[in-house]
């Protein structure tokens, strides 16, 4: 899909055109090879281009003939390939604000376009309005992913392997934030130096504004999955008490077992023992009655002990 859209000054309304022209934001999604070779013709550069497309591309920001790129990742997108981020291009020139990604984003851009009142022409600006709502997203999940935390492991004593397995998915999708976060931050603050833009100073404070909007999520991540460590070790912990007392309780019944068992084969042997049954009918409640007597004395002396 490829889209022209602009908003002018006077009403500030981004509205799809049909004709590009200076001052438009070119919006590119799962490009075919068409779309991609106008967006070449359009001046980007075509290995930057391949690299947004590429799954595993790390977040960075370059300048190379007057474009301006920066590549960041937006969180759980509808991409078959990669459920928990996937990559997206900013590309910035004198002229056209253009942005290509490789899944739809519609979930993205729609309430930003709804929402936003900027002159497309204000490149730099709408660049940074974008990037905040990249944010919101990555604050939105790490919430919704703290809330599920909590409803899932609200008692350590009642957790179970898919609570584990939960945890675990969980880890991956806030370790493939992170791998997100930490260099899309960087980049961020590379800006800062005005190199790679023109940032007048209330640009400088949105750029300063979500560099600490990346670092709160970074850090919120980080203690998300030191909270998801505690409660593996704090599971294995109670696996590993409750598998000692297991042992224990079956060391202890073979222990109480091993005396009846023992008396049951002396009196089992083909031979003459004292208090065979014909000199004395009551033989075997007595072994019976002093098995049972010794076994529980047995077990109760090492319950007690522990």
């Amino acid at each position: 899909m490829l889209q022209y859209l602009n908003a002018s000054a006077a009403s500030l309304k981004i509205e799809q055109i049909e004709t590009l022209k200076p001052g438009a934001w070119v919006r590119s999604e799962r490009p075919s090879d068409d779309e991609k070779i106008a967006l070449i013709n359009l001046g980007v550069d075509e290995s930057v281009l391949t690299d947004a497309l590429d799954p595993h591309e790390v977040p960075r920001v370059e300048q190379d003939e007057g474009w301006t790129y920066f590549i960041s990742r937006l969180p759980d997108t509808d991409d078959d390939f990669n459920d928990y981020t996937t990559p997206i291009l900013f590309a910035i020139s004198s002229e056209y604000m253009v942005t290509v990604s490789r899944d739809s984003l519609g979930r993205l851009w729609q309430p930003f376009i709804d929402g936003s009142a900027i002159a497309t022409a204000q490149r730099t600006r709408m660049f940074m309005l974008m990037m905040e709502a990249i944010s919101r997203q990555y604050q939105r999940r790490v919430a919704t992913i703290n809330r599920q935390m909590r409803a899932a492991t609200s008692d350590v004593q009642r957790l179970q392997s898919r609570d584990i397995a939960t945890l675990t998915e969980y880890e991956r999708k806030l370790n493939d934030y992170l791998d997100a976060l930490i260099p899309t931050n960087t980049a961020t603050e590379k800006l800062l130096s005005g190199r790679m833009l023109q940032l007048s100073e209330d640009d400088r404070d949105l750029v300063e504004d979500l560099s600490i909007d990346f670092e709160q999520l970074i850090a919120r991540c980080k203690s998300l999955l030191r909270t998801i460590t505690n409660l593996r070790d704090s599971y294995r912990a109670v696996m590993d008490t409750r598998l000692n007392e297991t042992i224990r309780l079956l060391t202890v019944i073979t222990l109480a077992l091993t005396i009846p068992t023992m008396i049951a084969g002396l009196y089992g042997m083909n031979v003459e023992l004292p208090g065979a049954v014909e000199s004395s009918p009551y033989t075997f409640w007595i072994v019976i009655a002093v098995s049972l007597l010794l076994a529980g004395s047995l077990s109760l002396y090492f319950l007690r002990k522990r």
